[in-house]
This record gives C-alpha cells, sequence and structure tokens, in this order.
C-alpha cells in the first residue's frame, strides 16, 4: 500500500509538471501559424549564435547634413551656411564578441554611396557656391551594447571618411574656393538591431559624422574654410556566416 501510494503521489506530481510546462507554449501558439519561434533569453544557445562571431550586411538610408564657407574679403564677406540631402547606401562587415551574457563588444566597419546635394545658391556679394557631398563614404567603428531577448540596444564610434565637392565661385578672378577631396573625421551614433533568426539580424541605427575643417587660400591669397557635417537614418540587414 506504501509503494501503491507514492507511485501515484510520483505520476500525478510528473502528470502536473507536463501540464504546467505545456500551457504557456500552447498559449504562445494561438493566433499563430508556422514553427514556433526560438527561445528568447539571451543566455540560450540560438541567441548566442547570432551575436558572436563574424557577420555581413547592407543598409540603405537617407542623410541630411550642413556645411559652412566662409571667406575672407575686405571684411564685407563672412559665413554662409547650406543644407543638404539625399539617399545613401553602404556594405557591412563586422564583428561580435559577448563579454558576458547581456553584454556585447564588436568592431563594424561601412563602405557605401551618398548623393548628398543643395541647389547652387549665391552668398556674400555675388559668389556661387556648389555643393555636393558623394558619391563615396564609409567608416570604422567600435560598438558595445546590451542584450534583451532578441534585441541589442548598441552605441558605437570611429573614424569615418567621405568625398566632397564644393566651390565657391567668386564675382572676380582669383577669388574662386573650393574643397574637393575625400575628407576624414569622427562618427558617432547608436542603433536598434534584432535577431530575426539564429543567422540573421535587422537594423535601424542613427550616425552623425562631424569633418571637421578644411582651410585654404584663393590666388589672391584671401582666406576661406569649409566646415562639413552630416547626419544619416538607415535601415539595414545582416547576416552571419
Amino acid at each position: 500500500m506504501i509503494f501503491e501510494g507514492l507511485g501515484k503521489t510520483i505520476a500525478t506530481s510528473l502528470i502536473s509538471v507536463l501540464v504546467l510546462g505545456m500551457v504557456p507554449a500552447h498559449a504562445a501558439d494561438l493566433g499563430r501559424s508556422g514553427p514556433p519561434p526560438y527561445a528568447v533569453e539571451p543566455d540560450r544557445a540560438p541567441i548566442r549564435s547570432i551575436w558572436d562571431g563574424v557577420y555581413y550586411g547592407a543598409s540603405v538610408g537617407y542623410g541630411w547634413g550642413e556645411s559652412d564657407h566662409y571667406y575672407d574679403r575686405n571684411d564685407n564677406h563672412g559665413t554662409a551656411t547650406q543644407e543638404l540631402d539625399g539617399a545613401l547606401a553602404s556594405i557591412t562587415a563586422g564583428y561580435n564578441y559577448r563579454v558576458s551574457p547581456a553584454f556585447l563588444i564588436g568592431v563594424e566597419g561601412d563602405l557605401g554611396v551618398m548623393d548628398l546635394n543643395a541647389d547652387d545658391k549665391v552668398i556674400f556679394d555675388g559668389h556661387i557656391w556648389k555643393s555636393q557631398f558623394g558619391p563615396f563614404w564609409g567608416t570604422v567603428r567600435a560598438r558595445a551594447g546590451w542584450l534583451w531577448g532578441n534585441f541589442l540596444l548598441y552605441g558605437t564610434g570611429g573614424l569615418a571618411f567621405m568625398s566632397v565637392d564644393e566651390v565657391g565661385i567668386g564675382d572676380a578672378d582669383g577669388q574662386t574656393a573650393d574643397n574637393r577631396s575625400v575628407r576624414s573625421g569622427w562618427v558617432l551614433g547608436g542603433g536598434v538591431e534584432y535577431a530575426v533568426t539564429s543567422r540573421m539580424t535587422t537594423k535601424i541605427e542613427y550616425l552623425h559624422m562631424d569633418f571637421g575643417r578644411y582651410e585654404g587660400y584663393s590666388e589672391n591669397q584671401e582666406h576661406y574654410y569649409f566646415d562639413n557635417r552630416v547626419n544619416l537614418v538607415r535601415a539595414g540587414l545582416n547576416v552571419k556566416f
């Protein structure tokens, strides 16, 4: 009788555990078709696999920026600002390393194209200012972030470069100011990344790039400079191989 009662008790306990374990899974499956997604806890293997190692990706987005142009001539010129905007895209490669189940560090690089431009602008006493950012840009950045389920919230920063094509054409000979080359600077930003599968993530990201000041002298030996800044918002897709 003792063993019979003990057997009933054990069987009842096992049935209770199985039922309790099935109820959440059954509730989560209501109203959803297809196979269930992998677990969302950050310390389980499927999540670990997507947040560690090498990945590649691509992104598209929108950029907007400002350029300040200064020209020194007999104290009757000054500073003007041009606002540019347009589309951009890039390819990405990176590496992630999980320091702990909830904290990640890594490096990421971009190589992309952009077309940020503005209408020609008349400044000072008749100078014509033409300005364009692109066609090439890129970054090399460090990343650090916090994992919460399938989400990664991160900050990023590092080096940036961008090709620039700007010219201020004076209203007389010898007054041309130009800024035509690839400029380097710094970049800071952040974003949110989501693990769609054990090999694919999507992201929304904001970056601010500052390329500092480029200074020069016209043929008339009159000082000028250009200051360039760019902001961008983009959506991306990363894949781990």
